[in-house]
């Protein structure tokens, strides 16, 4: 994995691969598609059971809370949100990949109030329906601010990290150079050397 600047905790999904956060409540997002497991690094998918899950969630609402300054929420998983929940990171990871099919709308559960002069919003009920809300509203957000676009996946099929790039003009495919891109050019690289051999 890599070792990017400002890692979050690393005992949350993001942390555990050693990447950067994205921004403000981007970091939610990005947290819910670095749950899928990455059997190649023996990593773990994280919404395997409720408890699991569960950790997984208070450390990325922590850190929503930290980037955003708003309070800290609390959103209990139950074991029938495992499905749902995983359903949203495979929705989720396609639109990120523009690889996505899935334009059906998505309901949310959530609320809005005013303030102190800011208007404030956040989920209503509990489980993968809170969740969901959040994750689609902090996704939302982040598209009208053009931060949206800098959350990539990994192309390297067995890695799939989702990581904010920083780069310039948006360039990056791969969360790491040394790791991700050479094991994908070397792949390339014999298979273009079988090709040659054969034909």
């Amino acid at each position: 994995m890599n070792a990017d600047a400002d890692v979050a905790d690393t005992s949350g999904s993001t942390g555990r691969l050693l990447l950067a956060q994205a921004p403000a409540g981007l970091s939610l997002v990005q947290d819910l598609l670095n749950t899928a497991s990455m059997p190649v690094f023996s990593i773990p998918d994280l919404l395997e059971d409720a408890t699991t899950a569960q950790n997984w969630l208070e450390v990325s609402l922590g850190t929503w809370s930290r980037q955003t300054g708003r309070p800290p929420l609390r959103i209990t998983i139950h074991p029938a949100d495992l499905a749902p929940l995983r359903d949203l990171r495979r929705q989720v990871r396609s639109w990120v990949s523009d690889e996505g099919e899935d334009r059906a709308p998505h309901p949310l559960a959530a609320s809005v109030s005013f303030g102190n002069g800011h208007l404030t919003y956040g989920p209503s009920g509990d489980g993968a329906p809170a969740v969901t809300s959040l994750v689609l509203i902090e996704a939302l957000l982040a598209s009208h601010t053009g931060a949206l676009s800098r959350l990539k996946t990994c192309l390297n099929p067995a890695c799939g990290a989702a990581f904010y790039d920083l780069s310039r003009n948006s360039t990056r495919i791969w969360h790491d150079v040394k790791t991700c891109k050479n094991v994908m050019n070397l792949r390339a690289s014999r298979a273009r050397r079988r090709e040659s051999t054969t034909g």
